[in-house]
């Protein structure tokens, strides 16, 4: 499989509609407005992300994660991944689906039921809706019922997403370890979403949320359906990770439960021992047994309006509540009441109190509340509830409630506590984005300075969310948002487009040139008209020297170099990639790399009658020597020092390398390159490559 087709403009395209379409409402709501702010240039900045992934000057981010509650008091943990991340990762999930749709369409239906391919591979909607596969799904299971098949074993998989091995993943989709490049790279994007910072990172686990980990997921189990799908005397059902096995006599069943878990182990997924469940079911009902792990976020439910009348709602909710003090036993109903119907008194009181006992709930009872009136059942409710909950996901929620609702004088008592929180580097991103979002409508009240702590964030994605809510007086070259459009990441800078226009501004009122804007920054500004004249491409090379040395970026590179620019930027890539991994050989590479630059810098001096220029070719009409051509009584060296310095300690440090040679001139044993040795090196070639930069920044 060649790594064209994935980079292909085509399948980034299909991904970026795919990701728009998808049903996981509950994790697109943290990138809702982003997604529309990024839409606006979709086509130059998915072009752009094609060249940094050709360019090999794409990197992924490092992950994010916030944790759901569930109703056995433990949490679901959801995996926020950045947006052109979630980009490639879906890229990634559509090779998977097409390479393996053939393979997959004889499960599909038959035995797994669970995240189904469209009959179309072009399609913009990625899977069937749920409430189709999951209807066939009760079919089947009725059908083998009433065919005798009554014993009936229950699998529940423990922490599926985060055992999911990368290596036995990718083999899945290169059984016989093919696609040697594909699998190194999509190995190190998912090494670095495995966890949140680096030295966390690990070889299983893959981003819980996103659609495209749905379908990766199922591929995953593929060969396990494979296997179970071919029983005789036994039947075999699966959606997600919840697994049933289905025979006539419970001899029979154990033996193949034993089977199936032995397949399970061998991919290094362990079956959650208090789910499993074996025994002859009497009814239909209990052959159906309890609702498979459908994420909440594809539930019908999540719909967002209110239309159910409120009469009616009571009614309902009655009858999916039960003892005292009330607590809900049908969740369907109670969520689809509250995120459905309209707001009333009574209907307030009841959510008030399931919202203490419920916060596995939290997000219908939270939507019930944005549609109230401030009231202060409602407050009394959010800060009783903030005082006791563990939960920082429930915590967040609320904190945006009372943002909301609280008048002056009453925020005043929670503002300390929002302001350690906001200072609080531990704390997530949920409980941040409520305390900040408080602490900023505390300012615009008139209560203080407080919306300042958003500049001071870590996270982008949690300073593009609280763009909306940064109070007017912030817009100052020095100030929250002139420190926020100086960010070199791009959400911030993309979803302050809105308020500039609004408040009509440009970027020039923050001190800042186009040119030093992120490109996908760029793209949405020009297509709104704050940024005219014409679009300037993205330079891979200009990102990874900026990245890795700290110099400006600069997208010169290409001129300067001229037809050597592809074989250099492959030449740097490959050092790059082995930055930290592979000191001695990241030397060998950049220095190859700086020769090329080398001679592209001597021709562009010879060819513009600059200071400075050598004679490349010795009278006996061969090449001179690069190091020689560095030495420090030579013209080059003579004219610009301070470039030549860095490129001649790299070639020298370079040539006493093990692998380049094994002695000295000395006679002495030469060595590998120490960390100290490469942090010196960066430093002076952080220094060679900016002089390069303002050498030729006004020629090119």
């Amino acid at each position: 499989m060649s790594l064209n087709q994935l980079f292909s403009y085509n399948n980034l395209e299909l991904a970026w509609r795919r990701i728009n379409t998808a049903s996981n409402l509950q994790y697109k709501r943290f990138f809702r407005d982003l997604y529309y702010a990024y839409e606006i240039a979709s086509i130059p900045n998915l072009k752009d992300l094609q060249i940094r992934l050709k360019g090999k000057s794409y990197q992924p981010r490092p992950s994010t994660r916030i944790y759901i509650p569930k109703p056995s008091g433990l949490q679901r943990p959801i995996t926020l991944i950045s947006l052109e991340d979630q980009i490639v990762w879906q890229a990634v999930a559509n090779i998977f689906a097409g390479r393996l749709r053939s393979r997959r369409s004889k499960v599909e239906l038959k035995s797994v039921f669970s995240n189904i391919s469209q009959p179309a591979k072009d399609n913009i909607f990625f899977v069937r809706r749920w409430k189709y596969s999951y209807g066939r799904f009760l079919d089947k299971i009725e059908d083998y019922y009433n065919k005798g098949y009554r014993w009936i074993a229950h699998f529940d998989l423990a922490a599926f997403y985060d055992t999911i091995s990368h290596e036995l993943l990718l083999r899945t989709l290169f059984p016989r370890k093919g696609g040697v490049e594909f699998r190194t790279l999509v190995d190190n994007w998912m090494l670095t979403w495995s966890a949140e910072k680096p030295t966390f990172s690990h070889r299983h686990g893959i981003p819980q949320g996103p659609t495209a980990s749905d379908f990766i997921a199922e591929c995953f189990l593929l060969s396990i359906d494979e296997v179970m799908s071919t029983g005789r005397d036994f039947k075999y059902l699966r959606y997600v990770d919840d697994i049933r096995l289905f025979a006539k006599d419970r001899t029979q069943l154990r033996r193949v439960a034993v089977k199936l878990e032995v397949l399970c182990r061998n991919k290094g997924l362990i079956p959650h021992a208090k789910k499993y469940d074996l025994k002859e079911a009497e009814s239909i009902e209990e052959a159906r047994g309890s609702l498979p792990s459908i994420r909440i976020a594809e539930d019908d439910t999540f719909q967002r309006t209110l239309t159910l009348p409120k009469n009616v709602a009571i009614k309902n909710l009655r009858k999916a509540l039960e003892g005292k003090p009330q607590r809900i036993k049908d969740k369907t109903r109670t969520r689809y009441i509250f995120f459905n119907a309209e707001p009333c008194a009574e209907l307030t009181r009841y959510a008030a109190r399931l919202l203490l006992r419920h916060p596995e709930h939290i997000d219908a009872f939270i939507h019930y509340f944005s549609h109230c009136r401030p009231s202060p059942i409602i407050i009394r409710a959010c800060r009783e509830k903030l005082q006791k909950t563990p939960y920082e996901y429930v915590q967040g929620e609320l904190w945006h409630i009372l943002a909301r609702m609280m008048k002056p004088k009453e925020m005043k008592g929670f503002i300390d506590r929002a302001v350690n929180i906001a200072k609080d580097k531990k704390a997530g991103i949920a409980v941040k984005w409520g305390a900040l979002h408080f602490l900023c409508r505390a300012e615009s009240n008139g209560l203080g300075q407080y919306s300042r702590f958003v500049q001071y964030q870590d996270s982008s994605l949690l300073q593009a969310l609280l763009v909306p809510v940064i109070p007017d007086s912030r817009y100052r070259r020095n100030d929250v948002v002139g420190r926020l459009i100086r960010r070199t990441s791009f959400e911030s800078g993309i979803m302050l487009a809105e308020q500039l226009l609004r408040m009509k501004l440009t970027h020039n009122s923050f001190g800042r040139r186009s040119s030093q804007l992120p490109t996908q920054v760029q793209n949405v500004y020009r297509e709104l008209g704050i940024i005219r004249g014409p679009r300037t491409t993205v330079d891979p090379m200009g990102e990874i020297l900026s990245r890795r040395y700290g110099v400006p970026y600069w997208n010169g590179w290409r001129k300067l170099l001229a037809t050597e620019y592809v074989h250099a930027l492959q030449i740097l890539s490959h050092g790059d990639a082995v930055f930290k991994s592979g000191r001695s050989k990241w030397l060998q590479e950049q220095n190859s790399f700086n020769h090329a630059l080398f001679l592209a810098v001597q021709k562009q001096l010879n060819g513009r009658n600059m200071a400075g220029a050598a004679r490349l070719i010795g009278r006996d009409g061969m090449s001179v020597k690069y190091g020689v051509l560095l030495d420090k009584d030579q013209v080059f060296s003579r004219t610009y020092p301070l470039i030549a310095e860095g490129l001649r300690l790299s070639n020298d440090r370079r040539n006493s390398l093990p692998g380049s040679h094994p002695y000295k001139d000395s006679g002495k044993r030469t060595s590998w390159l120490t960390k100290s040795e490469q942090d010196n090196l960066k430093r002076s070639l952080k220094t060679t490559y900016a002089e390069i930069i303002s050498l030729f920044n006004a020629v090119l």
